[in-house]
C-alpha cells in the first residue's frame, strides 16, 4: 500500500488513482484539516480558506447574471444539500472522485474546520 505522500505525488504527476486510493486521499485531507485546527492554525486563516471556497462556489452559481441576493439563495440551497446529502457520505469514505466543481468547492469549505454559513443572509455578505 502506498503512503499518502506517494499517492499525492502520483496525482500531481497526472496519474489516475483507484476509487479506494481517492477515498484514502480524501480521508487524509480531512484529517489534515482537523490536525491544522488542533495544531493552532489560526481561526482567521481557516475562515479565509472557508470563505474563499464559498466565493468560488458562488461564482459557479452566478452563470445567468443573477443578482447577489439570488446567488446567495442558490448558494444557501447548495450548502444545505451538500451538508445533508454529500458531506455525511464523504465523511464515511464514499463518493471519492465523483464530485462536480460546485461540490468540490463546498467540500473545501467544510474541510476548513469552521462552521459553514447556511442561510442566504449570512452568505450574501460573501457573494456581494
Amino acid at each position: 500500500m502506498q503512503s499518502g505522500i506517494e499517492l499525492l505525488m502520483r496525482v500531481a504527476n497526472g496519474d489516475r488513482v483507484t476509487p479506494d486510493e481517492a477515498r484514502r486521499l480524501l480521508t487524509a485531507a480531512a484529517e489534515a484539516a482537523n490536525h491544522t485546527q488542533a495544531l493552532g492554525v489560526d481561526r482567521l486563516a481557516r475562515i479565509r480558506y472557508r470563505d474563499a471556497a464559498l466565493v468560488e462556489a458562488s461564482r459557479l452559481l452566478a452563470a445567468d447574471d443573477a443578482g447577489a441576493w439570488t446567488v446567495a439563495g442558490r448558494l444557501a440551497q447548495a450548502v444545505k444539500r451538500f451538508q445533508t446529502r454529500i458531506w455525511p457520505r464523504l465523511r464515511a469514505g464514499g463518493m471519492a472522485g465523483s464530485m462536480d466543481p460546485l461540490d468540490s468547492a463546498l467540500h473545501r469549505a467544510f474541510l476548513a474546520g469552521e462552521r459553514v454559513p447556511a442561510t442566504a443572509r449570512r452568505l450574501f455578505d460573501l457573494v456581494k
